[in-house]
């Protein structure tokens, strides 16, 4: 079932936007959006291993590392209601690893730690002021160079994992709309990322100790599908993920999920703009057989505005602009729609977990000026300005 903030939506055919060829890959040319829902990955079997890759964009000293998950359930939290966890919860491990930069496989150990997982998610429970936790933690040290391939992998090591366990959450991308996280890409300027991210970084599940890995669509426990259900619409589940640094500091690197919600005529903010860019197409992502409207974008430091009105249908819609509009390094722009389209979540333990995403000087800048019903400022309406972002740099710019 869809939110309040949502119409109920059906299967539609998929179609990709009419925009033309992005010249430039990598992170610049990734849209900041992308996810429609949030599913789970039960680890049920002590040969299961979900990995997380990513790329850190700077270089950092971390201790912890942040990283989706589900355990209702258990015995912790509303025993027996729900299959997402079961009996004590497990021992969750969680290994920080180096990843082979030729083959994008998993390498040598970095650090790791084992936890009962009730242990772990009462005391991130805690942390979150008592709000059930979207993510959790391994206390992981390590120093981490900007823009080279890491991997978490998480596994269940208790001795009878079927009767005590938790789950592996993350959001969930269309298959078809994923390009390069759907598969084990090295190349980081590889085009078609989404989500901000590197579009070397990805999620993939092994079902062998961690001998050999599934991606895309098989990337779980269990196949996944747009709109809950929607077979026409396989999904790929995507990172979700943050660090606490050694300073104490926390990093929300991926922190956004999202649960099955539209917003209708919605606007989000991107502020203080880290590069000069000049917009030629807005986009709205929808998997919902309603439009995403008109599309408008106003750089509200100096008042300047622009629109355009994409095609109806689902996926990634996208106009070109008739008026290119330049939104300048430090300026703030937004960008609405007059229709639907998906929203992105970062509840109540997100936002205590990452306090500085969603402002002037984080690490992730977008929020609502004005929070549809239903919604929190951090919480992102899928929509955008491109081809490039304002927030990572051109290779001449680096």
């Amino acid at each position: 079932m869809r939110s309040v903030v949502a119409s109920s939506k059906s299967s539609v055919s998929c179609s990709r936007s009419s925009s033309s060829a992005i010249v430039n890959g990598g992170r610049v040319a990734a849209i900041p959006v992308g996810i429609e829902n949030v599913n789970d990955s039960p680890m049920k079997a002590t040969n299961y291993r979900s990995l997380l890759r990513f790329v850190p964009l700077n270089t950092i000293n971390i201790d912890r590392f942040y990283f989706g998950f589900k355990l209702r359930g258990a015995n912790c939290y509303d025993s027996g209601l729900a299959g997402y966890g079961r009996g004590d919860g497990g021992l969750l491990s969680g290994a920080l690893v180096e990843i082979n930069q030729t083959t994008g496989l998993p390498a040598t150990q970095i650090a790791s730690e084992t936890i009962n997982a009730c242990t772990r998610y009462n005391q991130a429970k805690t942390e979150s002021g008592g709000a059930n936790p979207v993510l959790v933690w391994a206390n992981v040290r390590a120093t981490l160079e900007a823009g080279k391939m890491y991997g978490f992998i998480v596994s269940n090591t208790h001795a009878n994992p079927q009767n005590n366990f938790f789950s592996f959450n993350a959001p969930l991308a269309d298959t078809s709309l994923a390009g390069p996280h759907t598969r084990n890409e090295l190349k980081a300027t590889a085009t078609g990322a989404i989500m901000s991210l590197d579009p070397r970084e990805h999620i993939a599940w092994s079902e062998d100790n961690g001998n050999s890995w599934r991606y895309g669509s098989l990337n779980g426990q269990y196949r996944s599908y747009m709109n809950d259900r929607d077979t026409a619409h396989p999904a790929t589940r995507m990172p979700q993920y943050g660090f606490r640094l050694t300073n104490g500091s926390t990093l929300g690197a991926q922190p956004y999920y999202a649960y099955s919600a539209d917003c209708v005529a919605c606007t989000v903010a991107y502020t203080n703009a880290r590069y000069t860019r000049t917009f030629t197409e807005l986009g709205g992502f929808t998997t919902s057989g309603t439009n995403v409207g008109t599309l408008m974008i106003t750089n509200t430091s100096t008042g300047l505005q622009s629109s355009c009105t994409p095609a109806q249908g689902y996926g990634y819609r996208v106009c070109k602009l008739s008026n290119p509009l330049t939104v300048y390094q430090g300026q703030t722009y937004t960008v609405k729609s007059t229709g639907v389209v998906e929203i992105m979540k970062m509840d109540q333990s997100q936002r205590l977990q990452f306090p500085q995403v969603g402002t002037a000087n984080g690490e992730q800048r977008a929020y609502q000026p004005n929070p549809a019903t239903g919604t929190n400022a951090k919480d992102v309406p899928n929509l955008w300005a491109g081809p490039l972002s304002v927030y990572f740099p051109l290779a001449t710019e680096n």
